[in-house]
């Protein structure tokens, strides 16, 4: 049965219409050649097989379905008919070998399902043809052919195997065209797809990918679990693509889905319900039993071809039949896009979780360091903000205390008890254990733990589920107190996250606590140090006889106090008495310098002024008011000779007389090194800044201007009386000898150049210069005067060296009267420190070479005494009593 037809076809040579005179089998061969699809290839495919087998009546053709690898009919209204893998045709597939059935086809084989019309009359035969794909070894059935016809004869057979050979050829080219479409249009879809997962919030994100999922493979319900960190559960917050008012929560330890989790692999069920592993309780989403169940590990892609699981997508049942190959690999290919957006979303998450933990904490900070001045409403504020962090229920705040080895409830419920009021030993119940072990403790069951103390439910009547106690510690790392949360709200238990921001917050509650206890010890010693200067001033109070005494009448010449007051070999120290009218002296010192009449200073105040100072002097052998007096003795001497000392301006000349009158208040008769290696009260204070003593004169004489009555400066404009302060400052702390000793260099270069009175540096170095050397005027005095006075100083260093021996300190040789050499020491001084001041001295102002002139005398009185190869030892027989200091003992 084959007719010929003239037919308009395509020219496959010249790509060029024309006319064919082509036989129907030709036709047909050139018609399946052609197509591009499957259902096309099939109808073409059926045609061949009816111009090869002219007697068929009932014929099919079967095409491999790649997506469920299955032969499939394929109808043109794109409806599928899969062939049942059983039946006289799915023998014959399975062994890949034509088969001619002569035997009719059962009325309840499967076939039917695919050929309902198949009919087989006597004498025809059923004819089962397999299209095997036998390139690269896969022996694949792409093709099924099926005819009843009449008996097949050899031309038939050959005919057959000739057509086989062109089925396959085609059939691999629409299968391969099939594929490459459907990859084009995956692609295509899933960068349709990424641009809309471009989504910072997980919810929105979790529903685009799950409406992705349920267009592409079709399941009935489908859930995308991530895990949670803190709880260590996966957490869906989307269901077939629609957001969850409450998300579901399943554990990574128990449920299928954690098992594909902690694989790391896809777990395909068929029929979940004969499946061991499934627990109804467990495994069911919002009550649905699934029959057939696909869960794929969601992956995310690190460094170095790493991967780790964050998540598990779960589709359950499509069309009543079981997952494939093909859905697996296509659920991890979407997978394999859509992870990484989940992971920026998750990394973005947690880093804006971390963001408002910082925020909180900076508050939660804020509000601590607020409340330091009453522990009480920061205790109060410490549980409140640590119950609001964490979402408990109840909250408690034991502090330790060490002497009973108690805890002691200072919080309960937020509200403040009264001491004593609720106590737990250390060890006892779960806030025992916390401090006695320093580690935070996270119960999720409290009624069933060991250590769980019910008699504090039974006493408050409250029901504890979930606990998160957490130690409180000091800097040190010691235990303080312990804090307690109790019953997580809208939660199973108090979280991973839960921990570490307890654990954070601890570090701010002890760090809280600690500033405010030290806050209120520094407020405490802050009134106790008010009291004592308070008591202080009191007893340095000049009383009004006394000050009537020295201003009622006129003050009297300087040489009244002694013929040779104003001669610079004049030594107040020795020739003197240190009473009240040695304040009647620096009055008329002043005076005659005329330094009350040209600043305004008032009698009354200057009087004040002058006795506060002297009553702030101590009396060491040396460092005592006689000192001072002497010093500012000197600076006069020093105006006289010098014509007034034309070198300084006259604010100058006031500011470096006062700072000489105040230049060692207070002095304990030991020197800063002291001050330091005891550790006193002094060097607490001042040892960053350097010069401990001086800065403590100067503290000192600025207490002294701002008591009442006493502010000798009260008439000074707000300029000048910076200046004079600040001219002060300077003077004082130039009296150390080891800031000198940085200054000699620039002092060395202004004597050599000369002095310019246009200069600033110039006007600080020669006031620097000048305190020094009226600082050690008694190197400069007759011999006798210059011995008595080293055989004070020596005394108060001998006195200061008994004391460092006392603590266990070894003192330098100066400060050894076991060691120490006077006439040695006395030259080193002299050739090292005041012998070179005075001579600069001598440069800028010739009119005092005298008292250097003096100094290289009693250099020479020093050598003698060396000489003689015998050890000095001073003329005084009564010595200071060796005590040591009140902050040593």
């Amino acid at each position: 049965m084959v007719d010929s037809h003239t037919t308009s076809n395509y020219d496959f040579l010249f790509r060029r219409p024309s006319a064919v005179v082509l036989s129907g089998y030709e036709d047909a061969i050139l018609s399946m050649g052609a197509a591009m699809i499957p259902t096309e290839f099939t109808a073409a495919a059926k045609r061949c097989l009816h111009f090869t087998l002219p007697s068929m009546s009932t014929g099919a053709a079967l095409l491999l379905d790649t997506e469920n690898n299955e032969l499939a009919y394929f109808e043109e209204n794109d409806k599928v008919k899969h062939l049942p893998k059983m039946g006289v045709v799915w023998d014959a597939v399975r062994q890949r070998m034509l088969e001619v059935r002569r035997s009719p086809v059962p009325d309840n084989d499967p076939i039917r399902t695919v050929m309902p019309n198949l009919a087989q009359d006597s004498g025809q035969v059923f004819v089962i043809a397999p299209m095997v794909d036998q390139r690269r070894s896969l022996y694949r059935v792409l093709v099924l052919l099926l005819a009843v016809c009449d008996e097949l004869s050899e031309v038939h057979l050959e005919k057959l195997r000739i057509l086989e050979r062109n089925v396959i050829v085609t059939a691999a080219r629409v299968l391969a065209n099939e594929t490459s479409e459907k990859e084009r249009a995956t692609i295509e879809n899933m960068l349709d797809v990424c641009g809309d997962l471009i989504d910072l919030d997980i919810v929105s994100l979790s529903v685009k990918i799950l409406k992705h999922i349920m267009s592409t493979v079709k399941p009935t319900t489908s859930a995308l679990f991530l895990l949670e960190d803190g709880t260590q559960e996966l957490v869906a917050y989307a269901y077939n693509g629609v957001a969850l008012d409450t998300e579901i929560r399943k554990p990574v330890s128990e449920s299928i889905y954690g098992e594909c989790f902690r694989m790391g692999e896809v777990v395909n069920i068929s029929n979940i319900q004969q499946d061991l592993r499934f627990n109804p309780r467990i495994d069911t989403i919002k009550d649905y039993e699934p029959t057939h169940l696909l869960c794929v590990p969601v992956k995310r892609r690190g460094t170095q071809g790493t991967q780790s699981v964050i998540g598990v997508l779960v589709v359950c049942d499509k069309n009543d039949r079981p997952f494939t190959k093909h859905d697996e690999e296509g659920l991890l290919y979407s997978l394999y896009f859509c992870s990484s957006m989940l992971n920026n979303t998750l990394v973005y998450q947690r880093e804006l979780a971390l963001k408002k933990q910082n925020e909180v904490l900076l508050q939660v900070a804020k509000n601590l360091f607020t409340s330091l001045d009453n522990i009480s409403s920061l205790l109060r504020e410490i549980m409140n903000e640590a119950r609001r962090l964490t979402n408990a229920e109840r909250c408690s705040l034991f502090l330790l205390d060490n002497s009973t080895k108690n805890l002691v409830a200072t919080v309960f419920n937020s509200d403040l008890l009264k001491e004593g009021a609720l106590t737990i030993k250390v060890g006892q119940g779960i806030a025992g254990y916390v401090a006695q072990t320093g580690r935070t403790v996270n119960i999720t069951d409290a009624q069933k733990h060991p250590q769980f103390f019910k008699e504090v439910d039974k006493s408050t009547g409250f029901f504890t589920k979930h606990i998160l106690c957490f130690p409180i510690m000091d800097s040190n790392g010691a235990v303080v107190g312990v804090a307690q949360l109790c019953n997580k709200i809208n939660g199973k238990f108090f979280t991973k996250y839960d921990e570490e921001l307890a654990n954070t917050f601890s570090v701010y509650c002890g760090i809280s606590i600690y500033h405010s206890k030290l806050y209120n010890a520094v407020v405490a010693s802050h009134s106790r140090s008010s009291l004592a200067t308070e008591l202080m001033l009191y007893h340095m109070k000049v009383q009004p006889e006394e000050l009537e005494k020295i201003t009622q009448s006129s003050l009297p010449p300087t040489t009244s106090f002694h013929p040779n007051f104003c001669k610079m070999t004049f030594c107040p120290k020795i020739q003197l008495k240190a009473n009240d009218e040695t304040v009647v002296a620096v009055m008329s010192m002043m005076n005659e310098m005329d330094l009350i009449n040209k600043f305004q200073l008032h009698p009354d105040t200057l009087g004040r002024f002058v006795f506060m100072v002297k009553k702030g002097y101590r009396d060491p052998p040396y460092h005592n008011w006689m000192h001072a007096f002497a010093v500012a003795h000197f600076l006069y001497t020093l105006y006289c000779c010098s014509n007034r000392l034309p070198c300084l301006d006259d604010l100058e000349v006031l500011a470096v007389f006062v700072s000489c009158l105040c230049h060692d208040i207070d002095h304990r008769g030991t020197n800063n090194a002291f001050q330091v290696c005891s550790k006193s009260p002094l060097a607490a204070l001042y040892t960053s800044e350097g010069s401990v003593m001086e800065r403590h004169h100067l503290a000192q004489t600025l207490c002294i201007l701002n008591s009442p009555g006493c502010n000798i400066f009260e008439n000074f404009s707000d300029s000048d009386y910076k200046t004079i302060v600040g001219m002060i400052q300077n003077n004082i702390l130039d009296t150390d000898i080891a800031t000198h000793l940085k200054k000699l260099k620039f002092i060395k270069e202004m004597a050599s150049c000369g002095y310019d009175r246009s200069n600033p540096e110039h006007h600080k170095l020669l006031c620097s210069l000048i305190m020094t050397s009226c600082d050690l005027t008694s190197s400069c005095k007759t011999w006798d005067c210059s011995r008595a006075i080293s055989d004070l100083i020596y005394l108060e260093f001998f006195s200061q060296g008994d004391l460092e021996k006392a603590l266990g300190i070894t003192p330098i040789e100066m400060m050894d009267r076991d060691r120490a050499n006077i006439p040695e020491q006395q030259l080193r001084f002299l050739d090292g420190i005041a012998g070179p001041v005075f001579q600069l001295l001598s440069q800028l102002i010739p009119e005092i070479a005298e008292a250097y002139h003096s100094l290289l005398e009693n250099r020479e009185h020093w050598a003698a005494l060396k000489a003689t190869g015998k050890r000095f030892s001073i003329d005084i027989t009564t010595e200071l009593s060796v005590r040591l200091p009140t902050h040593v003992e």
